[in-house]
């Protein structure tokens, strides 16, 4: 039973870090912790690890598409890679679910945004060109999403793809690839302070990670095939019904 929960909460994760660039941590880490009894700080550790080979296989299959700018999100991948570190060690004596009620009201959000003022295509148009103010908003966006991504393990990679695509002026395909290229130096370093401090279970770990790895490697190909309005669609709905169950189950 404990293996059929791995590689389905896999699965999920890694469908959803592919389609949407949404962390593996936000499905694993809440069935984990809550079905099996694993530690929390353990299960986020597993969920990230997930991330790390989930995000990289997405990356990939963006990259080959040419869906991806890194360039123009460098410093906004630093401050968050930085802040991840801070949150991960921050997080360890302290219980990372308190953050839960936020994260899944912006999921909801999110989702509606992506329905009701759909990411259009910006082939023609350029990513916004840096400016005082623009550095300083990347920079505290950049640190909040650290923060969250590693004391709560989520968030980080529907906040890195909120961030580019309405205050950096991404289309909706390159945020997604550039989001989970972040993600996988975010997720790396975030499980391994996880698993330093607080250890692991390999079997968990090792299954869970491969299932994630698979699902995020369908769905991904799937995305860079799709145009933008049906991918704005499939998005938009997804987050709206994940973020409606996570809220129903948070609050009952």
């Amino acid at each position: 039973m404990e293996i059929i929960i791995y590689i389905i909460g896999g699965l999920l994760a890694g469908i959803a870090t592919g389609l949407v660039g949404l962390s593996a941590a936000t499905i694993i880490a809440p069935l984990f912790a809550t079905i099996l009894g694993v530690p929390v700080y353990a299960a986020i550790g597993i969920a990230l690890a997930s991330d790390v080979l989930a995000s990289a296989i997405s990356a990939g299959n963006y990259i080959r598409n040419k869906n991806i700018d890194i360039k123009s999100s460098l410093l906004l991948a630093i401050c968050v890679i930085f802040f991840t570190v801070l949150g991960s060690y921050l997080s360890k004596d302290m219980n990372p679910y308190n953050l839960n009620g936020i994260i899944n009201i912006f999921v909801l959000i999110l989702g509606l945004r992506f329905i009701i003022y759909p990411v259009k295509n910006r082939a023609q148009s350029k990513v916004m060109k840096p400016g005082k103010l623009l550095i300083v908003q990347t920079i505290i966006w950049g640190a909040i999403i650290g923060m969250i991504n590693g004391y709560f393990g989520a968030g980080g990679g529907l906040s890195i793809l909120a961030v580019l695509t309405i205050l950096l002026g991404y289309d909706l395909k390159r945020a997604i690839g550039t989001s989970v290229f972040i993600m996988t130096f975010t997720a790396l370093v975030g499980a391994s302070t996880h698993i330093i401090i607080g250890g692991t279970n390999l079997l968990p770990l090792i299954i869970t990670c491969i299932s994630a790895f698979i699902g995020a490697n369908l769905s991904s190909i799937y995305a860079n095939k799709i145009d933008e309005v049906t991918l704005n669609k499939v998005i938009g709905s997804f987050l709206v019904v994940y973020g409606i169950l996570l809220i129903m189950v948070y609050y009952t």
